[in-house]
């Protein structure tokens, strides 16, 4: 038993031994530590085994507790006399993570183990008291620790051995007894920390002068004299994302688009802003109706050479302006019909006449009631363009809706 504590007792501190130490709330305190002990006896005391008492009185240091011990056991002797062990000894534990739930330490201490028989033994009476080593380890677990007050309340359990210096009769040379205890150790008197001084917050300015404290001013550097919402932010009333200070056009409805100046866009510059426009990509200069339409429709319109049959490509064309006319039932107008130079006055007269009345009867067909619209061949009387080039030709050959409502 002996032998084999030693050897744990020798490895439990040289483990120890390698934590880092480090001083916790009990340090400067004091302590009491009651126990309950068993005592393994060397074999040559001639005595069992036995249960017995401890109580210790100590004081705890940064990483030392020191401590006055006294043991009591009481055992049977050979011969059925009884053997009372009273033993004192001064410890030193050294503590490793005193500030952690569960502190292990080591143990040494040096004092006096006095065996003391009965008066019916041999033994009564004999100066057998002897110096004793005692060395091993133990750990302290909390049960209860408040730092505010300086108190804590742990559990305590220890196993070291005791080496005697006997070399007297009966027992032998250098006695070696093995002690297990558990117990608690209630600290008291540990220096309370004073409570940390928290320094007042930093004073909270408003840098852009814009009435938002910069610690809840999320647009920082407003201009000064600005309005702005409680986020510090300038104010956008119309929600269209330019800032009043910058919007031109209050007041735009939710959602359309705008320019930097906030206005809605007018992709074909007609004074017609792109959410209402009907008639996107109006010729510039073109008059147009509130909803952006030109007055004079060019209609893209194909026939085949010398044919007033229209051909099935102008229908998208053609079915605009039939939509245009539905939507808007006071659009009125006439159908014009245009053509180039080439040939005689008077053919291309009859084939523009021809060309818009097709046009006309296509309106017609598609639910335009015949009183809304007439149809006129110009013939090559009204060029828009130079018939001397292929391109200025092509621009002549045209069929135009020319309102008359407005």
């Amino acid at each position: 038993m002996n032998k084999t504590f030693s050897f744990a007792c020798g490895a439990a501190a040289l483990t120890l031994a390698a934590l880092p130490a480090t001083a916790g709330p009990s340090a400067g305190s004091w302590y009491i530590a009651p126990e309950a002990i068993y005592l393994w006896t060397d074999q040559d005391r001639l005595s069992d085994d036995a249960l017995g008492g401890a109580f210790a009185f100590g004081r705890s240091f940064d990483k030392w507790d020191f401590e006055l011990q006294y043991n009591y056991v009481s055992a049977d002797a050979l011969g059925g006399d009884k053997v009372d062990f009273h033993n004192a000894f001064l410890n030193a534990h050294r503590v490793f993570f005193r500030e952690a739930r569960v502190s292990p330490y080591l143990k040494i201490g040096v004092g006096r183990v006095d065996p003391q028989y009965d008066s019916t033994s041999p033994l009564a009476g004999a100066s057998l008291t002897n110096w004793a080593l005692a060395y091993g380890a133990g750990i302290l677990a909390d049960l209860t620790r408040d730092d505010s007050s300086g108190r804590s309340l742990a559990v305590r359990a220890e196993i070291y051995g005791l080496v005697s210096s006997s070399t007297e009769p009966p027992n032998g040379d250098h006695l070696s007894d093995t002690v297990a205890g558990i117990g608690l150790q209630y600290n008291w008197g540990a220096p309370v920390a004073a409570a940390p001084v928290v320094a007042p917050p930093p004073a909270i300015g408003d840098a852009d002068g814009d009435g938002v404290n910069d610690n809840l001013d999320k647009c920082p550097g407003t201009p000064s004299g600005t309005p702005v919402d409680a986020n510090g932010c300038e104010l956008d009333s119309d929600g269209d994302g330019v800032v009043d200070r910058l919007d031109k056009c209050p007041g735009t409805p939710a959602g359309a688009k705008v320019d930097a100046n906030g206005c809605e866009l007018d992709s074909d510059h007609d004074g017609v802003v792109d959410r209402i426009d009907q008639c996107p990509n109006t010729p510039a200069g073109d008059k147009v109706d509130e909803v952006g339409c030109s007055f004079n429709l060019r209609l893209a319109v194909f026939f085949d050479n010398d044919s007033a049959t229209i051909k099935p490509e102008s229908y998208p064309d053609l079915d605009r302006a039939v939509s245009l006319m539905k939507r808007d039932d006071q659009v009125r107008g006439t159908i014009e019909g245009h053509t180039d130079s080439n040939g005689s006055d008077a053919y291309n007269l009859r084939l523009s006449q021809r060309r818009a009345d097709a046009v006309r009867q296509y309106l017609i067909e598609h639910g335009i009631a015949a009183s809304r619209i007439d149809a006129v061949g110009r013939g090559e009387s009204q060029p828009i363009a130079d018939n001397k080039t292929a391109e200025g030709r092509a621009q002549n050959r045209r069929v135009v809706l020319v309102r008359s409502d407005r």
